[in-house]
This record gives C-alpha cells, structure tokens and sequence, in this order.
C-alpha cells in the first residue's frame, strides 16, 4: 500500500515540476526535483519500489546513449582539430588538469582527517561478507586499455577501451586528409550521427528533473541507517570534502586561471552537477556535461567531448582524491594511532598515480581505496568497514568527479582560446 502511495505522490511531484517548467529556469527545476526526492525518500522509508523504477528507465536510457556519444563525439572532435599537433597539446593539458585537481582534492581530505582525528578511538569491527577486491596488474591495466573486441567492450560498458578507439579512429582521419585522400563519405556520416544522436539526447534532458525525483527518493529510502550512523564522520567528511574541491579549490582555478566568475560558471554547470550527484554516474552525466558546457559556458564542443570523455575514468577528484586519503587516515589512526608526515605527503601523491591505475576497471571508490591501501601497506580487510556507505558517498564523489572534469574543459578550453566570446563575457570575472 505504502508502495503505491508513494508512487502517488511522486506522480503529484511530476505535475508540480511539469507546471513550475512553464516559467523558471531548468536549473530551477533541478532543485525543486531534488528537494521532492529527498522528502519522498525520508517519509516513504523502504517503499520507492514503484517509483524508483522512472528513475532506473531514465539511467538505461541515457546509458544507452553514452556509447555511441562518446564514440561518435570524440572521432568528430580529434578530425575538427588542425592537426596531431593541437591534439598532443590539447591532451597533455587534458591530464595535467584532471591529474592535477585529483592531487589537490586529496590535499582537502588529508586535511579534513587530519583536523578530526578520524579514525582515532574506532571500534568498528568488519562488514560481514565484504570480500576483497582483486586489484590487476599494472601490466593488465595497460593492456585492457585495448579491446580485442570492440563489440564486446560496448556491450560491457568498458569506456576506456572504445576512447582509445576512437582517438585512433580520429588521428587516421587526421593524417590521411592530410595526405590529401578524399575521406569526406565517412566525415559525413559521423557528422549526421552527431546530429541525430544529439537530438535523441536533448530530448532525454529535458526530462532530467522528472527523473531526479525517483533516483532521489529511493537512494535515501534504501540507505541503510544502521550501517550509516557509527560512519557518520566519515559521510560528513567525504561531502564536505567532495563539496570543498569542488567549489573552494574549483572555484579558485576558474577564478584565477580561467578569469572566470566562478558563481556564474557553477550557476551554469549546475545541471550536471545535480545530474552525477543524483544519478551516481560520470558516464551517464556525459550528455549533460556537454551540454552545459557548450551551451551554457561556451566551451568549444571538441574540447568538451574529448576531456568529457577521458574524464570519465582519469582523475576522479571525488573517488581517487578526497575518499581514499580519507580512509587512509582512518586506517592509520585506528591501528598505529597517528598519521607521520611522510605517510601523509605519501599518501597525496599517491592519489594521481592510483586514479590512472584503476582507470576502466570495475569497482569504483572501493577498487580505488583498496589499491591505495595494497600500495601503502595498509591492512586492506579495513576497506570492508566503508562497504555498507559506498554507494551512499557516491553521490558526493560523483559529483566532485564530474565538476573537476568540467573544470578540466574549461581550463584547456580557456588556454586554447576555444570559448565562444559572447558566453565568455558573460561569466568573465
């Protein structure tokens, strides 16, 4: 019956944003959408099951998408470049950004845990059933970079294997156009897939603030309180982290190195943010990302598709920065009682490397946390303590993930002076 009533209510909550939507803004909407969620959540407590599925039909959907976007965006956005030459410039800025704001996104969680004492006096025992996560090789990370199977990476969901692709794709259109051989056939018809695969997705987005409702509401009706309370800490750190890097340390790139009003970029970025945070996935925000970038900050589209895309698995502010260090520290001060400089300074540095060795591979800010305790020498059975709240500091890690690679487009966008001038002046500090 709750089910039902719950499913009522989320249907009275589609009418509310439906007519809000005839006179406020869509990143207006987002909010609202946000709001109804969590207090549908809180009060239908374990009884979304019927709602929740709208949310799940629009996450499929838009993962559907993502593949053929990625693909179709990134060979598009290497052949709208000059030359190898401005892709090798544009790429090397495109790591150093992504690698870079993992490093100072640990820097906040270093500190956050530092100033707490996290971890210190802890009596948590180990989450029943967690079981390991095998981290592979070094050797086995390179090589699954390169998919043997195209069709199969697709079906798999395997990102980095099909931008790899797609970069070579791109590069050979580069090289042999500039052969003089005539490869406009296939140039055509990437750029009528671009246009009909963007059209699907804008559809897809408007529909954005229906969906927050569902994925909201049942992420808080299905978090587990008993496991969350003795973590509370460690919740409220990883958001206040996540939060931080985002808007402090973000904030202050857009600032002073893009020459950005960093209110107005972040007002313009916000759908996307609300997008990853709700919908806990980087590549399902990627459409959104674009968008936002394109459209609202006048990013060149090339460069918003093609570090969209490799920020999806390289750099993870949020999963590689801020939650890993945070549970280095808890592991230090819960067994050896305190954190030595050099563990400490370790321990950031760290993070980058750990962020491009688990690139593509499954398992997400517990992969992460458990390939920084294997190379820290950390015992690794503590990472089962944080099993039970990963999927809820998702959101925030997500989230942090998303707005640090957007930040990453905006920075090479900016130093390529690849931003439109009329949205430029906008948002111009």
């Amino acid at each position: 019956m709750m089910n039902f009533l719950a499913l009522l209510v989320g249907f009275i909550s589609f009418g509310i944003i439906y007519f809000l939507s005839k006179k406020n803004s869509f990143s207006f909407l987002t909010i609202i959408a946000l709001g109804l969620g969590v207090v549908i959540g809180l009060f239908f407590k374990g009884n979304t099951d019927y709602l929740s599925i709208f949310g799940t039909i629009y996450v499929k959907v838009i993962s559907m998408m993502v593949i053929p976007l990625l693909m179709v965006s990134l060979i598009r956005s290497i052949y709208k470049m000059e030359s190898v030459q401005a892709l090798k410039s544009i790429g090397l800025k495109t790591f150093f950004w992504l690698l870079f704001q993992t490093f100072l996104a640990g820097i906040v969680g270093l500190f956050l845990a530092l100033i707490t004492n996290l971890g210190k006096g802890s009596q948590l025992s180990l989450v029943q059933g967690f079981t390991e996560k095998e981290i592979p090789p070094f050797t086995q990370v390179i090589t699954d970079l390169f998919s043997s199977n195209l069709f199969q990476s697709m079906a798999e969901g395997k990102v980095i294997p099909i931008v790899f692709f797609s970069i070579i794709i791109g590069i050979a259109i580069v090289v042999v156009r500039g052969d003089g051989r005539d490869v406009h056939a296939f140039m055509s018809f990437i750029d009528a897939c671009h246009i009909l695969i963007y059209q699907i997705v804008k559809v897809i987005i408007k529909l954005l603030p229906y969906a927050i409702v569902p994925l909201m509401a049942n992420t808080l009706a299905t978090s587990d309180t008993s496991v969350l309370k003795p973590l509370i800490l460690v919740i409220i750190l990883t958001f206040i982290g996540c939060f931080v890097h985002t808007f402090i340390t973000g904030g202050l790139l857009i600032t002073f190195v893009a020459k950005m009003n960093p209110v107005a970029y972040f007002k313009k970025i916000m759908p996307a943010q609300i997008m990853a945070f709700t919908s806990r996935s980087s590549s399902g925000t990627l459409p959104l990302y674009v968008d936002c970038l394109t459209n609202k900050v006048g990013v060149s589209e090339t460069i918003a598709n093609f570090v969209g895309s490799l920020g999806t698995s390289v750099g993870m502010a949020g999963c590689a920065g801020v939650w890993p260090v945070l549970l280095g520290v808890f592991a230090i001060n819960a067994t050896t009682g305190s954190v030595s400089p050099s563990q400490a300074i370790l321990m950031v540095c760290l993070t980058p490397l750990v962020s491009l060795g688990t690139a593509g591979v499954p398992g997400g800010g517990i992969l992460i946390a458990t390939a920084l305790f294997i190379t820290m020498g950390l015992p690794v059975e503590i990472v089962g303590i944080f099993a039970g709240i990963d999927a809820f500091v998702d959101m925030a890690r997500t989230m942090a993930n998303v707005s640090s690679s957007m930040t990453a487009a905006t920075l090479v966008a900016k130093s390529e002076q690849a931003i439109i001038s009329e949205t430029e002046n906008e948002i111009l500090a």
